[in-house]
């Protein structure tokens, strides 16, 4: 389902992600080998004199220069950048040529490829323990490369598992092309983070365990389990939805102002894979509603996603360990019409991943229209919804069949400004209902002297009734 769109989907992302000019093959040729060379020294510092050779270094170097959560991708990456052919040593020549191959790479489909073949650690089909790997290592190489600190909890974990199981269907193994179309559709940029990681480590000379990080205080609340959100969400999300989830035109603005003076193509080059950065731009998220803390209503529902006019983030909770992502890239709209642009997506997160739909319109908001199911529907089709929530918010319908609602999550993405924007305009809303509250008590307390009475009194009609005569408005 959602096939049809994924393609134009990421072939408007490509034109979106493609705006920063990319250096020439030559000049990254020979910006690069210095940087490399400086790398390979600093790794040679490390060894063990008693079993290094001069211009070579060990498998067991290598390794041990990735810690952690890195550390299966430090054996990954050195048996890809030997092509796989079991050496213990490999040479500085070897270690130079293969690093240029690498951050050569700017087209997503050669890096796809590439780290296929890497995480099949030289294999042509990828098996399920091969996939899981590849899902955690990209996820802890994204935090890394983004400078947060590494975290993953126990729902992350299903999640990841998640990702993997839903590539293979009931296949044990994939080839490339099936991963690609997997790929394409489900997950187009899980290989960002990772090529961003590898860029910065091979131009920028440094050892992994160099890589600094930072805490993220809006961030943070991502991985203290308070809400649906984790940082593995935000993570896979991220690699999912359109860029304009993770960037604000304010954003881009800012960032192409700063990039028109570049000339060295390495910084070229690393503002490019930075402009494609996604995870990081999720900090200006903003909490819309939790209906934990809010309460699962309708009505809590409405007041706090209200007026709120840029792109949210939905996370909708329900029995059978179901969680669903609604990506909607416009502002939520009550009322008897559907709504949604091209960037609209349904997102199934558990128990499989994938795209279920995308493209709009697809949200129904219906609380009025009375020839029309009263609550909130989810799909594109008019005929059979995916989801269906009734005003109630006491169940949820999952094509159909009755489920115990657990939670809902909105977030905002539309950055500081939008939510300044929701904040101004609720502000008028409560003026504006203050002010008709207190004409309505100006009329009731002043009826005798209002013109409208000597106006209905002159048209011959009776305003002096006798309730009124005795009690007095």
């Amino acid at each position: 389902m959602g096939n049809h769109n994924s393609h134009r989907r990421s072939q408007s992302n490509s034109k979106e992600e493609s705006k920063t000019s990319v250096p020439t093959r030559s000049e990254s040729t020979k910006a690069y080998t210095p940087c490399l060379e400086k790398l390979f020294q600093k790794l040679e510092l490390t060894a063990d004199n008693n079993t290094e050779h001069p211009g070579e270094i060990t498998k067991a170097t290598f390794e041990k220069a990735f810690h952690g959560p890195l550390h299966v991708f430090g054996k990954l990456l050195y048996n890809q950048m030997c092509d796989n052919s079991r050496k213990e040593r490999i040479t500085r020549e070897q270690f130079i040529k293969s690093g240029k191959e690498i951050v050569k790479m700017f087209d997503e489909t050669a890096q796809h490829k590439y780290y296929f073949r890497l995480f099949a650690n030289g294999k042509d089909n990828l098996d399920k323990e091969d996939a899981l790997k590849m899902v955690n290592v990209s996820y802890a190489l994204t935090l890394s490369s983004s400078m947060i600190p590494y975290s993953c909890s126990p729902h992350d974990d299903k999640l990841f598992e998640s990702m993997a199981l839903s590539m293979f269907g009931i296949k044990d193994t994939l080839n490339f092309d099936s991963f690609s179309k997997w790929l394409a559709q489900h997950c187009p940029h899980m290989f960002s983070g990772v090529h961003n990681w590898v860029h910065q480590i091979l131009t920028g000379s440094k050892m992994p365990s160099e890589l600094e990080t930072a805490p993220f205080p809006l961030l943070e609340r991502f991985v203290e389990g308070k809400y649906c959100m984790s940082m593995g969400m935000l993570w896979a999300l991220s690699a999912t939805i359109p860029y304009q989830y993770t960037h604000s035109a304010k954003e881009d603005s800012a960032q192409q102002d700063t990039s028109s003076g570049f000339k060295n193509p390495l910084l070229t080059s690393f503002h490019l894979l930075m402009k494609l950065a996604r995870l990081s731009g999720c900090q200006s998220w903003t909490l819309l509603y939790d209906s934990c803390e809010h309460g699962l209503s309708l009505n809590r529902f409405t007041h706090h996603i209200s007026s709120y006019n840029g792109p949210t983030i939905t996370l909708i909770s329900f029995e059978g360990r179901n969680m669903y992502c609604v990506a909607e890239d416009k502002g939520w709209s009550e009322g008897p019409v559907r709504f949604g642009g091209d960037d609209t997506m349904l997102i199934q997160l558990t128990p499989a991943y994938r795209v279920v739909q995308a493209g709009g319109p697809m949200v129904l908001w219906n609380e009025y229209e009375r020839s029309l199911p009263q609550g909130i529907k989810i799909g594109k089709d008019d005929k059979s919804a995916v989801l269906f929530i009734p005003s109630d918010f006491d169940k949820i319908q999952h094509y159909g069949v009755n489920c115990g609602l657990t939670r809902l999550e909105v977030w905002g993405c539309g950055g500081t400004e939008a939510k300044k924007a929701q904040l101004k305009q609720k502000q008028w809303e409560r003026k504006d209902i203050e002010k008709h509250r207190g004409r309505k008590l100006k009329l009731e307390t002043n009826w005798n002297e209002n013109p409208d009475k000597v106006l209905l009194n002159w048209g011959g009609i009776q305003t002096d009734h006798q309730h009124s005569r005795e009690g007095g408005f």
